[in-house]
């Protein structure tokens, strides 16, 4: 009979636990937001309704990773996908795409604003983990 004992090693993780846990605080804050507008804009048209749904499991699933640990390619990915939503945000609140977006013009609304500031936020923090990892 033998007796198997699970070693952790904290230094396999990336980053200091508090730095993960903010950066996936700020993951679930993007992604309850997006998950509140939902309902609203699949009422207007489908497609941006789909793409926050996307965003919205997008960044639970990048909030759960860096509670578990991420890894560079994780990480790497959670920046580029949060800077892609903040160009998306960005641009549709410049360029008129009522094909897509099913109106003239989107407005500027206070959750959209506080979404983009956690995205930022989150890139800074996930280059801060990607950095201190190398």
């Amino acid at each position: 009979m033998s007796v198997v004992i699970e070693r952790h090693d904290e230094s396999a993780w990336t980053g200091d636990a508090t730095s993960r846990y903010f950066a996936a605080a700020l993951a679930f804050t993007s992604q309850a937001i997006h998950l509140w507008i939902l309902p609203d804009t699949f009422v207007v048209t489908l497609l941006p309704g789909l793409f926050f749904f996307l965003v919205a499991i997008g960044q639970g699933l990048l909030g759960v990773s860096l509670l578990f640990g991420p890894g560079r390619w994780t990480l790497r990915l959670g920046i580029s996908f949060n800077l892609l939503v903040v160009a998306l945000w960005t641009i549709t609140r410049f360029v008129s795409l009522p094909a897509l977006t099913g109106s003239a013009q989107l407005n500027v609304g206070m959750l959209g604003i506080v979404s983009t500031v956690a995205e930022i936020a989150l890139v800074m923090s996930l280059l801060k983990l990607l950095g201190s990892e190398q």
